[in-house]
């Protein structure tokens, strides 16, 4: 691999990949030796970073069977004066106390100069949950060669799909048993902000394994239909949506005041949200990693993962006659979910459904045919509260995990409206001398309640006064904060904070009695800024629906000299108007800004940059007062 050019590259590019090839040798019993071959050029000090290699496995499930590293300076190997070790680490994921996924990992960055060549190869014995295997071409430093390679048994086949936007430039090659994927010179993608899902993947491999007519060996699940995915998981979870006595005395001092079945149904949600997230990662080989713990066990220690959550919040429901059913669903990239593929594999999290009738009208609610009319709801998230779905769920593909269900349903996305509001509103006392007092606050409904909510779930009371002064102060300098206060109402969702301001010279004080005044003093955090002027990866924009209103209160004898004019803005990612209007004192300014929940391929990024650019245009127009007082009497002469 060190022998291969290094092709033209942007100089950004901090190293080249120069293969990255997988070899799956399955055994007759379902085991799969995984080989895994890498080779990395450094082409800039920062680029020595990437001379590390790691492995994952699975804790007494996999064996690591051998582990080598290299690295190669002008055709020769460096060899440290000391050997480096593979240290074995853990591989948690977040918010695990204990997590069977482990790695072996070495590092070689602290020896590599530009030019080197890291390798390293890895040999792992691994055991198959599912009859199935997935791979996908999806790395962001460039790459020259590619490619993953499949050795099946006798009597075994494969049958694959394989998609993504460079599905068609994947080599596919056959020999016997074998059957090898190979993606060639693919380029280099820097790190974006608001990246699309999949903007990394040029290509995904999804592969059934299935066995002949009296092939011997494994007894594999094998997923033909979203149906068999459904009955697996049903049967791994099996006796885990239990009750006792305790779970029942909960329930009943949750819904106690509760005058309805909505009414019972949200306190219950709320109170499961409340619950520790900890995760236990035992089983995953075995399929205990889909399987939740019994909703009693959950209940008594007071803390569980995704699927505890949504299980001790079926078994909690059921307690006040409600049906449940959980549902499989992913966190990121749920849209891109392949429905001609059943597995387990793509699902990274668990919600809850909820049969409800004509009653309950919340946009949550879908009529699942075959299942009934459902409210979807997740438990783990803290902060988005029943009748709204966290932003990484809407428009996801799921599976809700009832008898002979065999098909994906996909979640709302939410009306921009109602559920993707923000209100902000600001009262700014202005004085003669240009000094300013202002009042404001921030929040709303659904989206809007649960990104304030957990903004300052998040941070401490100090961190959120100190991240208000400075967005304060990047719109009016020099204001000083008076106070911060937040506010959740829990009947409505609405999540709101309030603060108060004093500021020197806001108004620009001019001659003649002139004074400038730009009212843009609420910072655009809810709104995506593009600073960069290209861009490879399509653009994520969430939907958002800002409305701002913005009071000037005049001091005495000040009148308006100018108003801006009116802005109307409108384009295929959303519109934005502004308005001016004086009386009584004061200057009222109105401004909404509504974008489309849109991908936004690359080709139009320039027009998207160049409405949101128009949008902070439009928000920096000046007023102009005009001091219409009398004027000062005239000093007397000595």
């Amino acid at each position: 691999a060190a022998q291969l050019p290094t092709p033209t590259l942007p100089p950004a590019a901090p190293a080249l990949v120069l293969l990255d090839e997988h070899v799956m040798s399955m055994e007759p019993d379902g085991r799969i030796i995984h080989e895994h071959r890498y080779a990395v050029r450094v082409l800039s000090r920062s680029g020595t970073e990437h001379a590390r290699g790691a492995v994952n496995y699975l804790d007494k499930r996999d064996t690591v069977r051998s582990t080598t590293a290299w690295l190669v300076r002008g055709g020769k190997e460096v060899r440290p004066p000391e050997k480096r070790e593979w240290a074995d680490v853990s591989s948690a994921a977040y918010g695990a106390v204990y997590d069977e996924n482990r790695a072996r990992a070495v590092n070689y960055s602290d020896l590599s100069f530009v030019g080197d060549v890291f390798g390293y190869e890895t040999r792992v014995e691994r055991r198959l949950l599912f009859a199935q295997l997935g791979y996908e071409w999806s790395n962001l430093l460039p790459v020259s060669i590619e490619r993953y390679t499949v050795r099946l048994p006798a009597g075994w086949s494969s049958a694959s799909v394989l998609e993504g936007p460079q599905a068609a430039a994947v080599q596919v090659s056959a020999a016997g048993q074998s059957t090898t994927w190979e993606l060639r010179s693919r380029p280099y993608r820097a790190d974006e902000p608001a990246m699309a899902d999949g903007a990394r993947s040029d290509a995904r491999l999804l592969l059934n394994l299935q066995t002949t007519a009296g092939a011997k060996g494994t007894t594999l699940p094998m997923f033909r239909t979203w149906a068999d995915v459904a009955a697996w998981d049903l049967r791994n979870s099996l006796g885990q949506c239990d009750s006792d006595a305790a779970l029942s005395a909960t329930v009943k001092k949750v819904v106690t005041g509760c005058p309805d079945g909505l009414a019972r149904l949200k306190a219950l949600s709320r109170h499961v949200q409340q619950l520790r997230y900890v995760a236990v990662n035992k089983g995953i080989g075995v399929g205990l990693g889909y399987r939740p713990r019994k909703a009693t066990e959950v209940h008594t220690k007071g803390w569980g993962d995704c699927k505890d959550k949504a299980n001790l919040l079926g078994a909690m429901l059921r307690e006040v006659g409600f049906e449940t059913f959980m549902v499989s669903a992913q966190i990121g990239g749920g849209r891109l979910i392949n429905a001609a593929w059943p597995s387990m594999y793509p699902f990274n999290h668990a919600i809850l459904a909820v049969r409800v009738d004509d009653s309950v009208a919340l946009p949550t609610v879908i009529n699942v045919p075959g299942v009934g009319r459902l409210l979807f709801f997740d438990p783990t998230d803290s902060d988005t509260l029943l009748g709204d779905l966290p932003w990484p769920l809407q428009g996801s593909k799921v599976q809700v995990i009832a008898p002979g269900n065999d098909a994906l349903t996909t979640l709302p996305i939410l009306p921009t409206e109602t559920h993707h509001r923000v209100d902000r509103r600001a009262r700014l006392t202005l004085a003669v001398d240009g000094t300013v007092a202002g009042e404001c606050s921030s929040g709303g409904p659904a989206a809007a309640g649960s990104y304030y909510r957990r903004k300052c779930r998040s941070v401490s009371a100090k961190d959120l006064r100190t991240e208000y002064t400075n967005r304060i102060n990047g719109t009016v300098r020099g204001a000083v904060l008076k106070d911060l206060t937040p506010v959740d109402d829990p009947l409505t969702g609405e999540y709101r904070i309030s603060y108060s301001f004093n500021a020197p010279r806001f108004a620009q004080q001019m001659a003649g009695g002139l004074s400038l005044v730009r009212l843009d003093v609420l910072s655009r955090e809810t709104v995506p800024a593009f600073s960069e002027k290209d861009r490879w990866s399509p653009v994520a924009v969430q939907p958002v629906r800002q409305s701002d209103e913005v009071v000037l209160v005049l001091p005495a004898g000040f009148v308006v000299d100018e108003l801006p004019t009116p802005s109307a803005l409108k384009s295929g990612f959303g519109t934005y108007e502004s308005t001016y209007a004086t009386a009584n004192g004061e200057v009222t300014v109105h401004r909404v800004l509504q974008l489309n929940d849109a991908v936004v391929p690359v080709a139009d990024y320039p027009a998207l940059r160049q409405f949101l650019g128009d949008v902070a245009k439009a928000e920096r127009a000046v007023v102009v007062l005009r001091n219409a007082g009398p004027a000062p009497a005239a000093a007397p002469k000595p």
